[in-house]
Order: structure tokens, then C-alpha cells, then sequence
């Protein structure tokens, strides 16, 4: 008795009717031999949890080979280490074929199209799969046992279609590098799921049995995480350091948002290129019938990136008496005391033209505490009332910064580099970061043409920047030129 056949055709025989089989009619309608596999290995599922977990999927997917192969593995293993049950079953499921006879006749590819290539492999998929010793069928189809595997994978990759392109057929690591290492541990992977033997992935890959084994087990557990080394963490470093990129863009309300929101879309491309941390929004709307802009934006980002983006919303006033307006940060990493700055009552009897606060939120990144702000300033001609806002900030971060390694002011200032406010934050230690890379240009309004530099992004903290630069200047989109920095 060999257990892994026996296992192949356990699972072939279940597989299509274990719904039926688990169901609350007890299988009606199905054959009293499979009823009789299905109750003496029922009765073992309560104790083999991994082999429970098996079924359960072949439940849900039937024709799901990953979950049909999943079933028969487990279920080889189950049978090996109870040889009384794995005899009986065998008494059960009869005498099997177990080779070809020398004059095979009346078999489908006779009727259909004997020398048909295609037939041909799709005959060793269902021999290979129906338990016959695929020694038997390699040496009675005059073909090579890898080959038969490889027919086989590529038949639960791709179905008939897979079958189709003959000796020279392709899997999708063909298109790739070969020699990537977690490419060819992941294929050592689908090739196993799909049907291969282990010794056969060993030596196609060079490897092991044991190696392929060990990254199959990984896999099982840990997905793609499980087959990483510390090498590819170290190659990942170099390719995508470890450092904070941040964007800023003023939304200017509902700007040209009578096109079905593709605006908003546009803008998240944009957006999407950086993979920012954090971005910082200003005059997002959000209220009165209205979507929260920023939160659209972060949507799309997300599905664009991978990365699951959170945004919060700090409502400031009613723009015009038309639609609720206020700052916005939508962040990629879990947000922590995310809070309002009131900067609408200031002291020296100040008075902004319209009521004001920045957004502050705590977030951790690479281990370390990062403090991110959206702020949009007073757009009055008094330059007094923009510094008292921006010192008012400055004194609530302060005071409330405990084990904090980086702030990042990040929005619209309405106010040029020569005023008061950059040279405050200059004073406390805040660093332009376009200008720490940039000795000239910057001009972020109007889109278009702009003239002056009102937008910015400061940076304070153990940091060095890495880069900075301006993005998406279309003035279909908004009437600001949206930043950026990368702060290591």
C-alpha cells in the first residue's frame, strides 16, 4: 500500500462532494462507498485540527487545486501515522490500475485524437491525478517524470490554457529573473501546491528535499514573510531606505469638482508617486452633503499603493457661507493623540479673518516618535496675526512633546520666506526643507504661474533632509502647487 496514492484518491473521490458529505442531509444522494471514507475519517477530524482545517477549505473551494492539494497533503500525512485506518481505507477503495495494459483500446484520446499533444497532457494530468505511479505514466506516455509535473503545475496555474503551448511552455518565473532568490523559493512553493513532489522541486531548483520542506512550511505559516531572509530585508533597505516622506497640497475647496470626482482621483496619482507617510491637506470640504475630500483622496491612495491610509478632518469655517472647509492629514501608519490647535483666539487682541486650527498627530515610525502638523495660516494682509498663530503651535507642540525625535509642519502659510513667521520658526529650529536643498525657485502659488512661496514644509528633530521638491502644478486640479520633503 502506497499512502500518498491512497491519499490522491481519497481526495479525488471527496473533493467535488464534501459539501454534501458535511451537510445537514448527511450526503444524500451520494455513493455508499464515499459515505462509508467520509464517516471513518470524520470521526478523526475533532483530534487532527490541521487536517479539520483542510477540509474546511476544500469545503469553501472545491475546485480550488491550492485547497484540494492542501487536503491530500495533510491528509498523507494524517494516513502515515495511522496505518490500521489507512488499511482499511485502501479495502475500501478497491484495486486499483496499476499500470497500462500493453493494448490499451476504447480510451478517450482514441476516440478524440491519439497523436493530439494537447489530449495528450491533459491524459497525464488526469492519470497523475486519479493515484496512478507517475513512473507508470511517464514511461507508457514516453515522457519525462519532471515533465509530467511540470504539465501538471502548469495545469493547476492555468487550466487548459496552460496545457496549450507544448514542450516549450512557460510558467510566469520564465518571464522573471531566475535568479531572484525569493522569486525561485515562492515557485519552489506553487510548485509543490500544485502537485510536484518535493524531491522533483529540489532538484529542478538544486536544492534539497529538506530546504523545500523547510520554505514550504514557512510559507504555510507566514505567507511571504515566512520565506524572507535577512538578506532580502537588507536589499529591501537599500532599495527603499528608511526614511519619511511627506507631502503637502492646498485642495482650494471644491475646485472643478463637477467631473464625477476624477479631480480627486488625479490628485491621488500624483500623490501616489512618493508612497507618502503622511500627507498634509488644506481647505478639504467635508459636510453638508458634501464627501470628506481628504478622505476620498486617501481611498484611492490606498488602492493605488497597498498601503492603508486613515485620514482625520479638523473642521475650520464656512468658506464663502458655502460649504464646511478645514485641514486634513491622512497618514499610512497608526495615528496616536491626534488633536486640534485652536488658532483662532489669540493673544494681543489678534483677530484672523476667518476661524483657524492646525492638525496634530502622533504617529511611530521606524521605531521612533514623528509629530505631524497640517497648518493653514491666516490669509489676512496683518503678518501679526499669521506669527501669533504660528508661535501659539510652536508652544502647544513644545509643551506636549515628550520622547518626540521629528516634527513636521507641512501646509499653506499664505506668507513669504522673508516674514515674520519663517523667520519665528527658523528661531526654534525649524528647517525649510525646500530651501535646504533648493537655493532658489519654490513658487507654489498660483498653479500655473506661480509668483510667490507660501506653501512649505519644516522639519525639526534629529533629521537630515533627504530631498524636496514641488508636485503637481495643474491648474485644473487646484490654485496651489503642492511639496514634498524626505526626511531621514
Amino acid at each position: 500500500m502506497e499512502v500518498g496514492r491512497l491519499a490522491g484518491s481519497i481526495a479525488n473521490l471527496l473533493a467535488p462532494i464534501l459539501a454534501a458529505l458535511a451537510g445537514d442531509n448527511e450526503g444524500a444522494g451520494v455513493a455508499p462507498r464515499a459515505k462509508v471514507i467520509w464517516s471513518k475519517l470524520s470521526a478523526e477530524l475533532e483530534r487532527e485540527p490541521r487536517l479539520r482545517e483542510s477540509v474546511d477549505e476544500l469545503i469553501l473551494a472545491p475546485g480550488d487545486p491550492d485547497a484540494l492539494t492542501l487536503f491530500r497533503v495533510r491528509l498523507k500525512e494524517f494516513l502515515a501515522k495511522n496505518d490500521g485506518l489507512a488499511r482499511g481505507l485502501d479495502e475500501i477503495i478497491g484495486p486499483r490500475q496499476e499500470g497500462f495494459p500493453e493494448n490499451r483500446t476504447g480510451g478517450w484520446r482514441d476516440l478524440l485524437g491519439k497523436d493530439d499533444k494537447v489530449l495528450e497532457r491533459l491524459e497525464m494530468v488526469y492519470l497523475l491525478r486519479s493515484g496512478i505511479a507517475p513512473e507508470e505514466i511517464a514511461k507508457q506516455l514516453h515522457v519525462d517524470v519532471n515533465y509530467l509535473f511540470l504539465v501538471n503545475a502548469r495545469f493547476s496555474l492555468a487550466g487548459v490554457a496552460g496545457l496549450l503551448s507544448g514542450e516549450g511552455m512557460k510558467g510566469w518565473l520564465d518571464r522573471l529573473d531566475r535568479n531572484d532568490p525569493v522569486l525561485r523559493r515562492l515557485d519552489m512553493v506553487r510548485l509543490v501546491r500544485s502537485g510536484t513532489p518535493a524531491s522533483v522541486v529540489a532538484r529542478e531548483y538544486s536544492a534539497l528535499d529538506e530546504y523545500v520542506e523547510r520554505i514550504c512550511d514557512r510559507f504555510a505559516r507566514s505567507g511571504v514573510a515566512g520565506i524572507l531572509t535577512e538578506d532580502d530585508f537588507d536589499h529591501f533597505r537599500a532599495v527603499y531606505p528608511a526614511t519619511i516622506r511627506v507631502c503637502s497640497y492646498n485642495l482650494h475647496g471644491t475646485h472643478n469638482d463637477g467631473n464625477g470626482g476624477q479631480r480627486l482621483r488625479r490628485i491621488a496619482r500624483e500623490l501616489a508617486r512618493l508612497d507618502p507617510h503622511a500627507a498634509a491637506f488644506q481647505e478639504a470640504v467635508r459636510g453638508e452633503g458634501f464627501e470628506d475630500t481628504s478622505a476620498q483622496i486617501a481611498r484611492w491612495i490606498s488602492s493605488i499603493t497597498g498601503y492603508h491610509y486613515r485620514s482625520r478632518f479638523s473642521y475650520c469655517h464656512d468658506f464663502m457661507e458655502k460649504y464646511p472647509e478645514g485641514i486634513a492629514l491622512s497618514l499610512r501608519c497608526r495615528a496616536q493623540n491626534v488633536r486640534s490647535v485652536d488658532l483662532t483666539h489669540l493673544p494681543r487682541g489678534l483677530n484672523p479673518s476667518l476661524p483657524r486650527n492646525a492638525l496634530v498627530a502622533e504617529a511611530e515610525v521606524y521605531g521612533r516618535k514623528v509629530v505631524f502638523v497640517s497648518v493653514h495660516l491666516d490669509h489676512s494682509a496683518d503678518s501679526e496675526v499669521r506669527l501669533a498663530q504660528a508661535e501659539k503651535l510652536v508652544q502647544e507642540l513644545t509643551a506636549g512633546a515628550v520622547d518626540v525625535s521629528c516634527s513636521i509642519l507641512a501646509g499653506d502659510f499664505n506668507d513669504t520666506e522673508d516674514s515674520p513667521v519663517v523667520r519665528y520658526l527658523s528661531s526654534v529650529g525649524y528647517v525649510d526643507a525646500y530651501r535646504a536643498c533648493h537655493k532658489a525657485a519654490g513658487n507654489t502659488y498660483p498653479a500655473g504661474d506661480p509668483a510667490t512661496r507660501i506653501d512649505y514644509i519644516f522639519v525639526k528633530g534629529h533629521t537630515a533632509i533627504v530631498s524636496s521638491g514641488l508636485l503637481v502644478n495643474d491648474p485644473e486640479l487646484s490654485d496651489h502647487i503642492g511639496i514634498f520633503a524626505e526626511v531621514r
